[in-house]
């Protein structure tokens, strides 16, 4: 792969992606913290405000693996002594390897071997760094870990170079020459649509570009999605037609793009308010009312009012005035003086019966009940059947012969003329008292509402607006003692009530025919249309001026949120990754050459997987793209892990890493993490024939092993 091409197309991208690209190559993945800095980096770029923004530092050279074939070779001589990396011994000599030929570092599990492959992963080229931890077990706080290392660069004859890494410091760049296999490195998975993906180096950066791409692009829209949940409540309105301010508050909607959008400054000028403006104001309010069609609804709509108020103060004096009183206390007396007549009329006719003092109200209502209800029981005995009914409707036991006399004779009685008249007295006094009970006056702040336009209408008309109202709130006062006194039964008291102001309905029947009069005449007055339409027109700009003094602030923030939008979805649009997809779809089939496709056939024979029905092909999935090692399964599984093993699995992994280093360059070394792991002996020899023959074309080779078996194949070789 040439890093010269990957350098050319990042020169050409957004800085932040640049900035990321560097530091994929760097560290291998993108952190939380990574992340962050790059939104910060695309927010400050669309202009949104943002805090300690890190400047973006494009890809350069000395950023990448250093893998090229044009590049000096580099021979690692030694890694050690190690302080403070996992529970290695500070005291260990240092991990000597072979210039030339393989070197075999054998140990048994737990001596020490995983530790020393990290470091290789953090010095060297690997597609999954990993950052190295002190002794977890230790108690304290941990130091940071420091490695001695010593490397050639070039020839066998050149100078030893030795330093002391320590873990905050970028690696020395020769070291990434060296590539490193070990199982997370390898990039090679079996997933769940029977593919084996192999992902090359240039476009694994380019790969997660496109991941971070989409991430961030995720972000972005759900806060586009906040923002416009917000921006869904509208505006108040209420704006003047063709104003300045309505104009521009109309431009703050979505569909106005960012350079369209007003100014927070010209919005403010716009909502400032001052004395001076509020005098103009007025002064054209003043001047627009003497326009005759303005004047004509006004006075139309203060003869409306006064109507109104007409009918109810005639309401109030024919219901609460003195006469209306007198004669309920009429009532009262008519109704009780044939209350008594009746009842007096009874203790004489009935003075004989068991009981004395009949003739009572309540007496007289049981009895009219009683007779009412034995029409109903007995329909077919002959009047009255109040006594013919052979029971008593009120004990129900049968009726002897005094019985009968006596509940005839009560039936009499009840039907009588002086009982009737009581009842119809008493009908008529109820009827009114309940009229008047339900009887309500407008209250005194509603009238105020009211007239409120008819008492802007002059000095005079709002004088008179207050003495309406006046009267309005005495009659209120009047007619709740008239209840209190009704609902307790004191009819005398209506005597003592204060006397009701006099009704001003005369005055409103002649206020009514002014207004009808000053109507008339206006409606054939002239008007200056043009200066008329001016006057309007300046005072409605002045209305929304001042409209708009009073919501300023809310309108400043739907404006800074329709901004906050626009911007988001420049900051969306940075992390569309259809560019990068492209790009990598074109270097795909770049890299996906006769050559690379030889290369891993080759290996895949030498490392005995022809027996599996295999397809080299390349693929594009959203912002991921890769090369995949397809199983040609004729039937349908779950997943591939049930038809290849984990020996299957290991080696195709060694041969696609082993095929990319013919890309990379034949004489740049590797280090393998135990390449024989769940081998069997037959393959075990391949993959040891196979590294043998890599050192022999002049690579530096190094393996890390447990297996004495494994070790023993390469010994055999």
């Amino acid at each position: 792969m040439a890093h010269e091409e990957l350098l050319a197309w990042s020169a050409g991208r957004l800085p932040w992606q640049q900035d990321a690209l560097r530091r994929l190559a760097t560290q291998g993945e993108l952190t939380a913290d990574d992340l962050l800095a790059l939104r910060l980096q695309i927010e400050q770029a669309a202009g949104l405000p943002v805090k300690d923004a890190p400047d973006p530092m494009p890809l350069a050279e000395e950023h990448l693996n250093q893998a090229a074939s044009n590049n000096p070779r580099t021979v690692l001589a030694s890694l050690g002594p190690v302080r403070h990396v996992d529970r290695l011994s500070p005291d260990q000599p240092p991990l000597r390897f072979a210039i030339n030929g393989i070197t075999l570092v054998y140990g048994a599990n737990a001596s020490g071997k995983s530790g020393y492959c990290r470091i290789a992963r953090q010095l060297c080229r690997s597609l999954s760094p990993v950052d190295l931890r002190g002794n977890v077990y230790d108690a304290g706080a941990p130091a940071p870990p420091e490695v001695d290392v010593a490397f050639r660069i070039g020839g066998d004859d050149q100078p030893k170079e030795e330093l002391t890494w320590y873990s905050d410091q970028d690696p020395p760049a020769e070291l990434s020459r060296i590539s490193v296999f070990d199982t997370a490195s390898a990039r090679v998975y079996v997933d769940r649509q029977r593919k084996i993906e192999f992902l090359p180096y240039e476009l694994d950066l380019m790969n997660k570009l496109g991941l971070a791409c989409r991430s961030l692009e995720e972000g972005f829209k759900e806060r586009l999605t906040a923002v416009n949940a917000a921006l869904s409540t509208r505006l108040p309105e209420a704006y003047h037609e063709g104003t300045t301010v309505q104009a521009t508050l109309a431009r703050l909607v979505t569909q106005t793009a960012l350079e369209d959008l007003p100014r927070e400054p010209e919005l403010r000028a716009f909502g400032s308010w001052s004395a001076e403006k509020q005098a103009a104001f007025d002064t054209a309010g003043q001047h627009l009312r003497q326009d005759p069609q303005v004047m004509i609804r006004l006075r139309s709509e203060a003869k409306q009012a006064l109507e109104t108020v007409k009918a109810e103060t005639s309401a109030i004096e024919e219901e609460l005035a003195d006469p209306s009183l007198t004669t309920i206390q009429r009532k009262h007396r008519d109704a009780e003086n044939r209350s008594r007549a009746v009842e007096a009329a009874a203790r004489d006719l009935f003075s004989d019966q068991p009981i004395p003092d009949l003739g009572s109200e309540t007496w007289r209502l049981m009895l009219t009940y009683a007779r009412e209800f034995s029409v109903t029981v007995f329909p077919d005995a002959p009047p009255p059947q109040l006594a013919n009914g052979g029971l008593c409707v009120l004990c129900q036991q049968d009726l002897d012969d005094n019985a009968v006399y006596r509940m005839s004779a009560f039936d009499d009685y009840i039907a009588g003329r002086a009982a009737e008249e009581s009842v119809a007295a008493d009908k008529i006094l109820a009827e009114h008292r309940d009229g008047l009970l339900a009887f309500r006056v407008r209250p005194q702040r509603e009238v105020e509402v009211l007239l409120a336009g008819y008492a802007g209408l002059s000095d005079a008309s709002k004088e008179a607006a207050v003495a309406i109202a006046t009267f309005v709130e005495k009659a209120e006062e009047r007619l709740e003692a008239v209840k209190g006194a009704l609902r307790d039964n004191r009819y005398d008291a209506l005597h003592d009530l204060d006397q009701l102001p006099d009704s001003p309905a005369q005055f409103i029947e002649h206020e009514i025919g002014r207004l009808e009069t000053e109507i008339a005449q206006l409606e054939v007055a002239e008007r200056n249309e043009g200066a008329l339409a001016r006057l309007k027109a300046r005072h409605a700009e002045f209305a929304d001026q001042k409209r708009l003094s009073e919501q300023i602030q809310i309108v400043i923030e739907r404006r800074n949120r329709l901004e906050e939008r626009h911007r988001l979805e420049i900051c969306a649009q940075q992390c569309r990754s259809t560019a990068i997809t492209r790009r990598i779809t074109d270097r795909r089939r770049e890299i996906l050459t006769p050559t690379l496709r030889a290369a891993l056939q080759q290996d895949l024979e030498r490392l005995r997987l022809t027996h599996i029905p295999l397809d080299l092909t390349d693929r594009g999935q959203g912002a991921e793209s890769i090369i995949e090692i397809a199983l040609d399964a004729r039937q349908r599984v779950a997943n591939n892990s049930e038809i290849l093993s984990e020996g299957e699995q290991r080696a195709l992994a060694l041969a696609c890493f082993l095929a990319e280093l013919q890309e990379i360059g034949s004489d740049h070394g590797i280090i393998v993490d135990d390449p024989v792991s769940s081998l069997d002996h037959s393959r075990m020899s391949a993959v040891a024939e196979r590294l043998t023959e890599e050192a022999s074309n002049g690579r530096q080779v190094v393996v890390f092993l447990f297996s004495w078996i494994g070790a023993q194949a390469f010994f055999a070789h």
